[in-house]
């Protein structure tokens, strides 16, 4: 139980840095949501293969 609340705070984390990242390269909302997508997706996917 503790892994999975674990993957999905990483998941969360990555997503919140991609769309961070998007607002400082001055993307619309569609970028920022593909790119948030694509660092949860990877992120997480990493985070869960450390494991």
């Amino acid at each position: 139980m503790l892994l999975y609340i674990l993957d999905l705070f990483g998941t969360a984390v990555f997503a919140i840095s991609g769309a961070w990242l998007a607002c400082r390269k001055d993307m619309d909302i569609f970028g920022a949501m593909v790119l948030a997508f694509v660092a949860a997706v990877g992120g997480g996917a990493r985070f869960a293969m450390s494991f």
